[in-house]
């Protein structure tokens, strides 16, 4: 007697040559081992590898997570000068805090419009929906939230235990079962996970039934620029078809990498088995069948779009 091994997974870019996410494609596709999907590169980040730490897409230290609050507000060195009071701009400069401004800037700075204000999280119940490493977390906390986070990787969830308690290993697919996420907070932010899934329709929608009336929804995903690049999806296409194992798969990423201290980059975008594009007018119909006002786009202002920045309110 022999046991059928199950049919192998459809992807949607070697397989049906889809890369652009259209919602009539809701359904035709199959989950992966989502808790597996990052977890070498937190793992990596935690073990301090280089180009997995020291990075704006991954780093939580007090430095890295000043630069997000900057990006969020436009107020510069918030935690530090709530440290330091006036003599902040001094001991920026003795301490080399100042120098490394430039380096802190490996993987890219956000360029986003309007600004939060810098009171904007205090008190506000808050969801990150797929909390990998932990900096955005981190960054609400240190904003005055009252956080929740969420994820199915090991190793991000061990990371962001690090400064939160109150972080729960939970499938965004599996929200919909949860009766007390449903409309619970006061802002959810999704970043960099809905494009990655087999089904990112189905997916908005669980993690958009967690926002409260009146509450605020921010999603970061692929835009149809980059990421459908010839040459990203080339890259793709190699890595999943000749490489085996993960140390040939790190070698890949190195191997593309401008530089190694920026691999987690490259390993972020060729791991995932779904790495779909969104287009814009999609995002927004989204935001419009869930209940939500138009949605702004926080980086119109950006030079070289590799997404969509999308934040919106749920209508009372």
């Amino acid at each position: 007697m022999t046991t059928e091994q199950p049919a192998p997974l459809r992807n949607p870019h070697f397989d049906d040559d889809l890369v652009v996410w259209d919602d009539s494609l809701s359904g035709r596709y199959q989950p992966v081992a989502y808790d597996q999907q990052f977890d070498d590169q937190w793992r990596l980040f935690l073990q301090g590898q280089t180009g997995f730490h020291t990075h704006t897409g991954v780093e939580t230290t007090d430095e890295y997570i000043d630069d997000r609050i900057a990006e969020l507000t436009g107020v510069e060195d918030h935690l530090w000068r709530k440290r330091w009071g006036a003599l902040a701009p001094v001991l920026s400069r003795l301490s080399g805090r100042h120098a490394r401004q430039v380096r802190r800037g490996l993987g890219g700075r956000l360029i986003l419009e309007p600004k939060f204000g810098i009171d904007f999280f205090e008190g506000k119940r808050c969801l990150d929906a797929g909390c990998g490493a932990g900096r955005w977390s981190k960054t609400l906390l240190s904003l005055g939230a009252n956080m929740k986070s969420i994820d199915v990787s090991q190793h991000g969830l061990e990371s962001t235990r690090r400064f939160h308690s109150d972080v729960e290993k939970l499938s965004l697919f599996d929200i919909p079962t949860r009766p007390d996420l449903q409309r619970a907070f006061d802002f959810t932010i999704c970043w960099g996970v809905i494009m990655c899934t087999h089904d990112p329709k189905k997916c908005f929608e669980a993690v958009a039934e967690t926002v409260k009336p009146g509450g605020h929804l921010y999603i970061f995903v692929y835009a149809p620029t980059y990421h459908s690049s010839p040459q990203i999806l080339e890259w793709r296409r190699e890595y999943h078809r000749t490489c085996r194992t993960f140390e040939e798969k790190l070698a890949f990423a190195y191997r593309i990498s401008d530089q190694p201290e920026n691999c987690i980059n490259q390993l972020d975008m060729l791991n995932t088995l779904y790495n779909w594009v969104i287009p814009l007018e999609v995002a927004n119909g989204w935001f419009e069948r869930a209940g939500f006002e138009t949605p702004v786009l926080l980086n119109k202002r950006e030079t070289n779009v590799c997404g969509h920045h999308l934040l919106a309110k749920r209508r009372v």
